[in-house]
């Protein structure tokens, strides 16, 4: 049986995928948003010492320490999670569904109190056992984490599909997780991954034969990050900031010679095996400025560059459509330096690094804000943005954004646009008014 989870699947995939900036017909202009300011090179222009490196990779490693020492129940370092687990505290970590307050609908149709009643038998809450021993597996695509163990698009209006309650984050392929429990049904894992716990379709992970060949794979010790958007291997998609481990060239082979004769990289990824087993494939990614060995160096001027690669992406609610939130902006700009950050706004903003806390007058603010450098994160109830700097006495961000309100009523945006902090909320408070936290990452 070792010798089965073990095998290697040999499979050279071509990289299909699109060239920077091929989105830029989504771009969308906000209000007081000249063109030039919807380049990289007008922010990074005013930068000073941009190209400095704000922190190495062994002064990242001591900042991740200290993130997941400030938010021990959010951020895991996954290599020291227990390997057990006893029942009253994995209770404690699934949320058990139940009736909501308010009216929701599943796909446009009301939810019924035996819907909920399902939903709670599927989390098999009575089949978890006085002591659970947990298993180690990793994505095999990109997979939705959701708070309960279904693919039912849960919304508070019934004509809503942007909004999906149930929708929590996604992880890449590749992605590390911990299987915690399974539903009744067996077709979901509640697992645990560095930043975030839910359920996802167990079709979508491939599971090891030990805690000791995952840790193998985890601590690959050369591997390339996405610097692009995205990219495309195959069938597989992966977000900016995912790691692809490298083929360990000690173990070389005429497969792994012909991926890298031409200079390309020979990339291990895990695909899942007909019992669910954890094997691997090699597959070629062309050297490009999608990827690079290692991470990029945390610089203000690359902060710049990777958040104006999401420049209009397409908004999407825990990834949703393949698109990006507001937090999940930040996170994945981060994470292409090796910065590891909580998933959720309002806890990125409890995070490690220089606080800079937003009151008083909207002057105040403005200069409280100018007293943070470009790439901060700026947050609000409900909302992250990145700083982006001032001009002509205005505070401008970078951010992925539902829509904002006009005397007129609320205008639809669905992207990631740059816009001053002038825009006004549903509340009627404008972003400069509502910003509570300004956060930098060093």
């Amino acid at each position: 049986m070792k010798k089965l989870f073990s095998t290697i699947l040999l499979v050279i995939l071509l990289v299909v995928s699109l060239p920077s900036g091929a989105k830029a017909g989504n771009n969308i202009t906000m209000p007081n948003i000249t063109p030039e300011m919807q380049e990289e090179g007008f922010w990074i222009s005013k930068l000073k010492d941009a190209d400095k490196v704000i922190l190495g990779q062994s002064q990242i490693s001591l900042f991740n320490q200290a993130v997941i020492a400030k938010l021990p129940d959010t951020v895991y370092d996954l290599r020291q999670y227990p390997g057990e687990l006893k029942r009253d505290v994995l209770v404690s970590m699934i949320t058990v569904p139940k009736l909501p307050e308010k009216i929701k609908y599943i796909s446009g149709q009301l939810a019924s109190a035996d819907y909920y009643r399902h939903l709670n038998e599927q989390c098999n809450i009575n089949g978890i056992a006085p002591i659970t021993k947990l298993q180690y597996g990793f994505t095999v695509e990109r997979v939705s984490i959701r708070t309960f163990p279904t693919d039912d698009c849960v919304t508070s209006q019934p004509d809503d599909r942007e909004f999906d309650d149930l929708q929590e984050t996604t992880l890449d392929p590749a992605e590390p997780v911990i299987i915690l429990h399974q539903s009744l049904n067996k077709a979901w894992y509640y697992v645990q991954a560095y930043n975030y716990r839910g359920w996802l379709s167990a079709g979508s992970v491939a599971i090891a034969a030990s805690r000791q060949e995952w840790l193998e794979y985890v601590d690959a010790a050369e591997f390339l990050t996405v610097i692009d958007s995205k990219l495309t291997i195959g069938d597989k998609q992966f977000a900016m900031g995912s790691k692809l481990p490298l083929a360990d060239r000690k173990n070389s082979s005429p497969l792994i010679d012909r991926l890298t004769a031409n200079g390309s990289y020979a990339v291990k990824l895990p695909v899942r095996g007909a019992r669910g087993e954890l094997a691997f494939e090699l597959v070629q990614v062309a050297v490009n400025d999608q990827v690079i060995k290692g991470y990029l160096p945390y610089t203000r001027s690359n902060i710049i560059r990777q958040a104006f690669k999401l420049q209009g992406e397409r908004y999407g609610w825990g990834g949703m459509y393949g698109g990006w939130d507001c937090s999940a902006l930040v996170l994945d700009v981060y994470r292409s330096f090796g910065l590891t950050l909580p998933r959720n706004a309002d806890e990125q903003e409890m995070a490690a690094g220089r606080t800079v806390v937003l009151s008083g007058s909207t002057k105040a603010r403005a200069e409280q804000i100018m007293s943070l450098e470009p790439g901060a994160g700026l947050y609000m109830p409900g909302h992250t943005t990145l700083y982006l700097g001032e001009n002509e006495g205005r505070q401008f961000i970078i951010h992925a954004v539902a829509g904002y309100n006009t005397p007129d009523g609320r205008v639809p945006v669905m992207r990631v646009v740059v816009s001053d902090l002038n825009l006004t909320l549903r509340s009627g408070k404008q972003y400069l008014e509502a910003m509570t936290t300004g956060k930098q990452f060093q």
